[in-house]
């Protein structure tokens, strides 16, 4: 099918309801590119993605900086839900997180979590409908999501916007329809249609967002899916790819073009869309990643220079603080196996060389920040053009 002859599906009634629900069209068949726009940002996007993936092959130990990734993934996608955790505070243990925060900052952590465990389970099941579920369990284990069937499809109706049914922005396929729907899209996910791979990701997250087949957690879990999809299909050998920065700086055109599609059958314009996404956030993170790359790079020379027969200690924590931005002394004390005075002077070393600021000011049990780090990490993604 070409891209342009593309029909999405059609709005049916229900019998003694007053509401349309969305039957979305099967995706399983072949996606012929006749647009010539498509095909220039397609190339674009491919070689960005190429060279972020190049950029991950060379970067020594680059699995310190994957969970800073992550990390951002899950502020950002919960962001879109209407969370208002920070990415500094993902990092936080949750005894440093206020009363009232700590229901938004627990959906975060739920989806570090979900990331993580999806993508360790890539080496054990493909991407299919047992690995979507588990995500999804995962996702909604705990606080706000726990009563919305966690890990288990929708067998009732569910909507997009609105107070009620009546006044929904959008209505999702009947229950009755996503056991066979959801089959659909995993077939395609696994066919060997000649379809490009970040064209097949990016149809593949828009039916499953039309599908909306959780009653709640949907964009979340589809969100996943994209890192997850280019990691199995070796377009990228590390997750480094989130896309949610991109969606959550351009919110109302994502929701808008994902409607459009539906209504209009514009499946270009979201595959244009997505694609220049993929380009952004690829170029966005090698951006990111060179930063990083340079600030270790120029505090290891500080530590080197200014903290005299420490030094080797000193650089054992900096490597830490990559992964744990947020640390006290007694977290030093664990993870370099030293005695509590060493690792007092670790850290006052790492804090008169201005690589950690100390946050508390209490005399007991004070709490540190890796600022250089969080600073570079909160970088404002760029608006879609």
């Amino acid at each position: 099918m070409k891209i342009s002859q593309f029909q999405a599906g059609k709005f049916q009634s229900i019998h003694a309801y007053d509401y349309q629900y969305f039957l979305p069209e099967s995706i399983n068949h072949s996606f012929e590119i006749d647009s010539g726009n498509l095909q220039v940002q397609l190339e674009k996007s491919t070689r960005l993605l190429g060279e972020l993936n190049a950029m991950a092959r060379m970067v020594p130990n680059i699995d310190l900086f994957i969970m800073s990734f992550i990390n951002n993934e899950a502020t950002q996608s919960s962001k879109i839900e209407g969370t208002q955790t920070e990415i500094e505070d993902s990092f936080k243990k949750e005894s440093d997180i206020k009363i009232e925060q700590k229901d938004d900052w627990l959906e975060v952590k739920l989806y570090i979590d979900a990331i993580k465990e999806a993508i360790n389970k890539l080496d054990e099941i493909p991407i299919s409908t047992r690995l979507i579920k588990q995500i999804h369990k995962t996702l909604l284990s705990s606080g706000r999501g726990v009563e919305k069937m966690p890990g288990e499809f929708r067998t009732s109706q569910n909507w997009i916007g609105g107070n009620n049914i009546n006044t929904a922005d959008f209505i999702p396929p009947h229950h009755d329809f996503v056991n066979e729907l959801i089959g659909d899209l995993e077939n395609f996910l696994h066919s060997q249609h000649p379809v490009p791979e970040i064209i097949k990701i990016a149809i593949i997250h828009y039916q499953f967002e039309t599908i909306h087949p959780f009653l709640d957690g949907n964009g979340r879990v589809g969100r996943i899916l994209i890192p997850l999809y280019l990691v199995s299909n070796n377009l990228l050998s590390k997750p480094l790819l989130y896309m949610s920065a991109f969606f959550e700086t351009n919110k109302n055109s994502y929701y808008q073009k994902l409607m459009k599609v539906r209504v209009n059958n514009e499946l270009l314009d979201w595959l244009l869309f997505f694609l220049k996404g993929v380009e952004q956030t690829a170029e966005h993170s090698i951006e990111i990643l060179n930063e990083v790359l340079d600030l270790k790079t120029n505090l290891t020379q500080t530590i080197r220079g200014n903290t005299g027969n420490r030094a080797n200690n000193n650089l054992k924590l900096l490597e830490k603080l990559f992964q744990m931005p947020y640390i006290r002394v007694e977290d030093v004390r664990e993870q370099l196996e030293v005695s509590s005075a060493t690792a007092k002077n670790i850290v006052d070393d790492l804090v008169r060389v201005e690589i950690l600021e100390e946050l508390t000011k209490n005399k007991r049990n004070r709490l540190f920040a890796f600022k250089p780090y969080l600073n570079l990490l909160k970088k404002p993604f760029p608006k879609y053009e």
